[in-house]
């Protein structure tokens, strides 16, 4: 009766961890997109893997890299270039990282599924790359509240 009841405890927790993963992002470094050419020749920041989407063939991911520059807010478009495995992507800047800080908002659908991601770029000449552990990703597409309060956050590192 025991093991029973241990089988329909385990039956009942099953269903809920298997719901819990769902469409995400997941952000790493440009090498983690593999060794394609089309990454090789792109001066990439970092890479994007869509995770959980069953219909890659459908799904959408874009971009927009959000900064202030000598005090002045500005936006510029992101440049996303599909690596050789399914579903992974890199970004490529098409803003000047030596200026200002950043900011990348992706947003992607796999099917109904949304995801989002803030991914701040480090301060420095020619950019410090992603700051990892202040990438927050979203099972929607970021706000503005929560854009401004990740370049706020960024100008308190000395710019």
């Amino acid at each position: 009766m025991e093991m029973v009841r241990l089988l329909l405890a385990c039956a009942a927790i099953i269903p809920v961890v298997t719901s819990a993963a769902g469409f995400s992002l997941t952000i790493g470094p440009p090498v983690a997109a593999g060794t394609g050419a089309k990454v090789t020749k792109t001066a990439a920041v970092f890479a994007v893997r869509l995770e959980e989407c069953d219909k890659l063939d459908n799904a959408q991911i874009s971009g927009t890299a959000d900064g202030i520059v000598d005090g002045a807010r500005v936006s510029a478009p992101v440049t996303l270039i599909t690596a050789n495995s399914p579903g992974v992507y890199v970004v490529s800047p098409a803003w000047s990282q030596s200026q200002g800080v950043w900011v990348v908002t992706l947003s992607a659908t796999c099917g109904s599924a949304r995801a989002g991601a803030i991914v701040p770029i480090g301060p420095g000449i020619g950019g410090a790359g992603f700051l990892r552990e202040r990438i927050r990703v979203f099972p929607r597409q970021a706000t503005k509240a929560e854009i401004e309060a990740a370049l706020k956050a960024l100008r308190g590192l000395g710019n």
